[in-house]
C-alpha cells in the first residue's frame, strides 16, 4: 500500500512539474532577456506535445515597440524555400539534379559565366543547390559594398546581378571541389525556377509549395505579389553602422537568394512543414535534401540548408542578412526562429538560441 501512494505522489509530483514548466518561448524569453541586446527581438517556437499536439508561441521583447506579428525581410532564409521549389520540380521530373546547368539557365548568363572562366559543361543543379558550383558572391565584393554604403535605392534586375558577378568577381573554384555560399548561384537557381515552369519566380514558389496549405499567414515576396492577408507591418531593420535599411531598395536581394518577408511564425512553420512531411510528394526527397552526397567532407551545407551539432544535438538551420534565423532540432521536433531589429544584435541572438536548443 505504501508503495503504491508513494507512486500516486511521485506520478503526480511529476505532472504538477510538468504543468508549471516554462514553454519553450518563456524560456527563450528569459535567456534573451538576459542579453541585454540592442534593439528588439521577435521570437517563435513550434513544438511537438507528447499527447500528440502542436503547440506554438511568438513573442517580441526589446525597446522598440516591436509587434508580435511585426515581419522582416528574411534575405538567405529564402534560399530554403527555393531550394524545396527545385525539389518539387525534381519530383514531377522537370529538373534533374545531375544535369549541367547548360540544359537549364539562360543561354545569356551562360555566354557570360563562360567568358568568366565558369566550366558551365560541369556546374549542376545539384552544385548550385549546395554552393559547391565554384560560383563567387558579388554581394562580397568591395563594389557592392561601397554601392550599399552611397547609393542603397540602386535598383537591381537579374541581369545587372549576373553582370556584377562577373565584373567584379571570378570564379573560386572547380565544380564539386569546394563549399562557397553564393548568393548568385541561388539567382540562378531562380531563373531555372522561372524557365521550367513559364511563371515569375514569387509566382511560381508561392503556388509549388503551396502557401495557404502549409498554414503560412504571412510570407510574401516582396514586390513581386501582393502582401500577404495576415502579414503584419514590416519592422524597420537597421544596418550594423545603424542605418535604417527599411527604404533600402529590395532589389538587391530579390532573385532566388533573397526577396522574401515573413514573421518568424512563418519561418518556423515552414521548417516544421519540410520536416514534418508536408512539403514534399515523398519523405525520400527530404532525406535526399538533407544528404551529404556530392558535398565535399567539409561543407556544413547540404540543399538550401545547414546542418550542425553541438553537444549531440543536430540542428538544421539558415540565416539572413539582416538579423533572422530559423532552426529544426529533429530530436525534439521543435522548429525555432528569430528576428531582431538591429543587425549587430544577430551573432548574440544566434549564439543563445544554438545554447538553448543544446541544454534541452
Amino acid at each position: 500500500m505504501r508503495r503504491t501512494k508513494a507512486a500516486i505522489f511521485a506520478a503526480a509530483a511529476l505532472l504538477a512539474s510538468a504543468a508549471w514548466a516554462a514553454s519553450p518561448i518563456e524560456q527563450l524569453n528569459e535567456r534573451f532577456a538576459k542579453l541585454a541586446l540592442p534593439g528588439s527581438v521577435s521570437i517563435a517556437a513550434i513544438s511537438q506535445e507528447a499527447r500528440g499536439g502542436l503547440t506554438f508561441s511568438v513573442s517580441a521583447t526589446g525597446n522598440e515597440g516591436l509587434q508580435p506579428d511585426a515581419t522582416f525581410r528574411v534575405a538567405s532564409n529564402t534560399k530554403t524555400f527555393v531550394a524545396a521549389t527545385v525539389l518539387r520540380l525534381w519530383e514531377d521530373g522537370k529538373v534533374k539534379l545531375d544535369a549541367s546547368i547548360r540544359d537549364y539557365v539562360d543561354p545569356a548568363y551562360l555566354a557570360a559565366l563562360d567568358k568568366d572562366g565558369y566550366d558551365t559543361a560541369h556546374i549542376t543543379v545539384r552544385h548550385l543547390l549546395t554552393h559547391t558550383g565554384g560560383i563567387a558572391d558579388h554581394t562580397h565584393s568591395k563594389q557592392f559594398e561601397q554601392l550599399l554604403a552611397t547609393h542603397p535605392e540602386t535598383a537591381w534586375t537579374r541581369d545587372s546581378t549576373m553582370d556584377a558577378l562577373v565584373r567584379w568577381t571570378d570564379p573560386v573554384g572547380k565544380p564539386g571541389e569546394k563549399f562557397y555560399y553564393s548568393d548568385d548561384g541561388y539567382c540562378l537557381l531562380g531563373n531555372i525556377i522561372e524557365r521550367l515552369t513559364g511563371k515569375p519566380l514569387a509566382r511560381a514558389v508561392h503556388e509549388i509549395l503551396g502557401y495557404e496549405k502549409l498554414g503560412l499567414k504571412s510570407t510574401y515576396w516582396e514586390t513581386q505579389e501582393p502582401a500577404a492577408p495576415q502579414a503584419g507591418p514590416r519592422a524597420h531593420q537597421l544596418f550594423d553602422d545603424g542605418r535604417d535599411t527599411y527604404g533600402w531598395n529590395p532589389s538587391l536581394d530579390m532573385y532566388g537568394g533573397g526577396g522574401i518577408v515573413a514573421d518568424p511564425r512563418d519561418l518556423a512553420w515552414f521548417l516544421y512543414a519540410l520536416f514534418d512531411g508536408k512539403v514534399f510528394k515523398h519523405p525520400e526527397t527530404l532525406q535526399l535534401m538533407l544528404s551529404k552526397e556530392g558535398i565535399p567532407a567539409d561543407s556544413p551545407y547540404r540543399m538550401g540548408i545547414f546542418e550542425y551539432e553541438a553537444n549531440g544535438v543536430k540542428a538544421y538551420w539558415h540565416s539572413g542578412f539582416w538579423g533572422t534565423a530559423a532552426f529544426y532540432v529533429p530530436s525534439q521536433h521543435r522548429a525555432y526562429a528569430f528576428a531582431v531589429t538591429r543587425r549587430n544584435a544577430y551573432k548574440p541572438a544566434f549564439e543563445q538560441m544554438k545554447a538553448y536548443i543544446s541544454d534541452n
